[in-house]
């Protein structure tokens, strides 16, 4: 029997079967072929997977595994809820139909090199349940427009992490972690919101990007061990949010930084502020620069709304601007020099206290503009307390014992130790311990935390110091990988001494445990590193005091990679 369709008649039946496509589309009814684990194991193993499919056998089906990558036929999606381990590098990962990675809460993935989210088709969903966890051993480079949210109790882990510039989004939620163990490095167009808490050995963002710390809603806090530039890209910080960085920091190419509503910055090292480079603070934000700041290139500072600043040693201005508003102030502990373009704006009671004021530029040259009963010159402050180290050892029971010391104190009223499991659901005060008020004299103390025997994984402590007014400011922080081992069977802890050092020599103490095997060592500085594999002993002393005494002043990481864990020491050169 023919069966013949006149031309309105086929456009009718045409018309239809689109309804009924875009209906199927719409009301979800769309084909795909799913992958879920059903035990722990290999990526690349079929007894890992269980699979179901509505599409056609035509429709280029994939058989026992998943395919990171698929360039047509049925959609493939894929949920995780055991631990899985991809073993090679991983590039062109979610490109063509591969739509959606889930790790459910019990799930765990685990690429053990290179991971590359790269290529065309749709752009992949990345989703992590609370409880999730995924770990990058290799470079994490994401060059496309995957938006990946890390929810609370969720941890995302990743050796060096590259967040590249076709508008990727990475969130890390209130409660959960993002650690980074080498650098992060956010280019143009990308956006890294951190929320909850992020840890890295070094942050660059020298082409560009956004990193949003805190939010209207959410503090965050970010710590880097190692040194943070900022070229031609913006990082923002509200509502109560924190950073750290321990190395040295700089801006350049526009880069700039914002903190508002009590958000509070504190760089260990030197302060290069140049080409462009901004830093405003508003509503009782505050910075800590703990070494030398210097500006260049028209770079400039702009405290308004009781903002405050603290420059602990001299302020050194070539070109560039500070501008103080609306009962804003900052403190040098040094000198203040400024030459050639360089300017310093008092408005509306703006304050500069400069402790050296006989060896800096005076008021009344052409590099000090003041109004509005704003005020320059000779003023020296004492810091609440001044620390002199933050340490944790190991007792012979197993104890993880803090021991810090501090400078002088001066109104201190006391000291909260905050822990951090994993740095899952953030830190939580687990004792308080007095101050000793008023005092020039060294002052040391110590608390012994009994619970390590229970816990298992990284181990996060830092120290909250309170003044008698309320104000508070927060240390470094030390980790320790606890394993819920039985007495005896100390878990590894390396310390480096002397720290400070000037050069003359620098050597690794075994302060407990047992390392029986060679090492890999690394000596990392923000434009240098060097590297070492051998035995911890006289030879790799000798290697360190080499490495130490043709090194940078200012701060650098020791790392140590020992049967898979890293180790990492903050050494200091003066």
């Amino acid at each position: 029997m023919k069966v013949l369709f006149n031309s309105t008649q086929l456009f009718r039946i045409v018309s239809l079967l689109i309804l009924i496509t875009v209906f199927a589309l719409v009301t979800g009814n769309t084909y795909s072929q799913d992958f879920v684990s059903v035990k722990d194991g290999a990526w690349k193993t079929d007894g890992t997977w269980e699979s179901s499919s509505s599409c056609s056998n035509w429709n280029n089906i994939s058989n026992g595994q998943p395919p990171v990558s698929k360039n047509w036929g049925c959609e493939v999606t894929v949920v995780i809820n055991h631990e899985v381990t991809y073993s090679g590098n991983a590039s062109g990962f979610g490109s063509g139909v591969f739509t959606s990675l889930e790790i459910g809460p019990n799930g765990k993935l685990i690429f053990e090199d290179n991971i590359t989210i790269n290529g065309g088709g749709s752009v992949p969903t990345i989703t992590l349940a609370e409880g999730a966890e995924l770990v990058v051993n290799g470079k994490f480079d994401i060059d496309r427009g995957v938006e990946i949210v890390v929810p609370k109790n969720a941890k995302l882990t990743i050796n060096n992490f590259e967040i590249g510039d076709n508008k990727p989004v990475v969130t890390i939620e209130e409660g959960a972690i993002l650690v980074v163990n080498e650098e992060t490095h956010v280019r143009s167009q990308s956006t890294l919101n951190v929320f909850g808490q992020l840890l890295t050995v070094e942050l660059n963002y020298s082409s560009g990007g956004e990193i949003n710390i805190g939010s209207n809603d959410f503090s965050g806090e970010v710590s880097v061990s190692g040194n943070m530039l900022i070229g031609n890209g913006a990082l923002k910080m509200l509502n109560n949010s924190t950073l750290f960085v321990g190395g040295t920091s700089s801006t350049g190419n526009s880069g700039s930084i914002y903190l508002e509503d009590n958000a509070n910055l504190r760089l260990v090292g030197d302060v290069e502020m140049s080409k462009g480079g901004s830093m405003t603070l508003m509503d009782n934000a505050s910075f800590s620069f703990e070494s030398d700041y210097s500006t260049s290139g028209g770079a400039k500072i702009v405290l308004n709304t009781n903002a405050r600043g603290i420059v602990h040693g001299k302020v050194v201005m070539t070109n560039g601007t500070i501008t103080l508003k609306n009962d804003s102030e900052i403190m040098v502990g040094s000198s203040l020099t400024a030459t050639k373009g360089a300017k310093i704006t008092g408005e509306d009671n703006g304050a500069m206290f400069i402790c050296d004021y006989p060896n800096s530029t005076k008021e009344n040259t052409s590099h000090v503009s003041l109004s509005g009963n704003s005020f320059y010159g000779n003023g020296c402050f004492a810091l609440p307390v001044v620390w002199k180290s933050f340490d944790i050892v190991v007792t012979h029971n197993n104890i993880s014992k803090l021991v810090w010391e501090t400078a002088s104190e001066d109104g201190n009223s006391h000291f909260e130790v905050e822990r951090s499991i994993n740095g899952i659901g953030g830190f939580e005060k687990i004792a308080v311990l007095n101050g000793s008020g008023w005092t020039n004299a060294i002052s040391k103390y110590t608390f012994e935390d009994p619970e390590l025997n229970e816990l298992v994984g990284l181990v996060y402590y830092r120290i909250r110091q309170v003044d008698f007014d309320g104000n508070q400011m927060v240390s470094d922080v030390v980790s320790i990988k606890a394993s819920g081992i039985e007495s005896g069977d100390e878990p590894i802890l390396l310390t480096a001494y002397p720290n400070p050092t000037d050069g003359s020599s620098l050597n690794l103490k075994l302060a407990s445990g047992n390392i029986t095997g060679p090492v890999n060592v690394r000596f990392l500085q923000t434009s240098s590193v060097a590297s070492f594999e051998g035995e911890v002993g006289m030879e790799l002393d000798q290697w360190l005091l080499t490495v130490v005494n043709n090194a940078s002043k200012g701060m650098a990481v020791l790392e140590v990679i020992y049967e898979g864990e890293a180790y990492r020491m903050k050494i200091m050169k003066i």
